[in-house]
């Protein structure tokens, strides 16, 4: 159905665009500037409606390419507990295997979806 698949592809940019302004809000506070960077940002995401992802994709990559607050972002479906991400907020001195904690299911570079995986239950 064309509407919804609209609708998920305006989810997707909706998404896309909550995450560039927490890259700017951090470059703010924190004076890390992504968009000079050649480097990935790393998100975990958590929630089922990642479950949904190859209908998401679209609209995500399509805002990514179009703004400038970052250029290569990497999201990872998170395999733990949430409460791994809060005990490591709380104590940012603890240590965590990040890649046993997570799964890789999209990459983008530049606006362009390099790698992408379907993420399941």
């Amino acid at each position: 159905d064309p509407l919804i698949a609209s609708c998920f592809e305006w989810a997707g940019a909706q998404y896309a665009k909550m995450l560039c302004g927490v890259l700017a809000r951090y470059r703010k506070e924190r004076g890390v500037d992504f968009r000079e960077k050649d480097e990935f940002v790393d998100v975990v995401c958590m929630g089922k409606v990642f479950a949904s992802w190859n209908l998401l994709q679209q609209g995500f990559s399509k805002q990514v390419a179009s703004q400038s607050a970052v250029k290569k972002v990497r999201l990872y479906k998170l395999l733990a507990s949430g409460a791994l991400g809060a005990a490591r907020i709380g104590n940012p001195k603890l240590e965590l295997d990040f890649e046993k904690n997570v799964a890789l299911f999209c990459k983008v570079e530049n606006g362009v979806m390099v790698e992408n995986g379907m993420l399941t239950n």
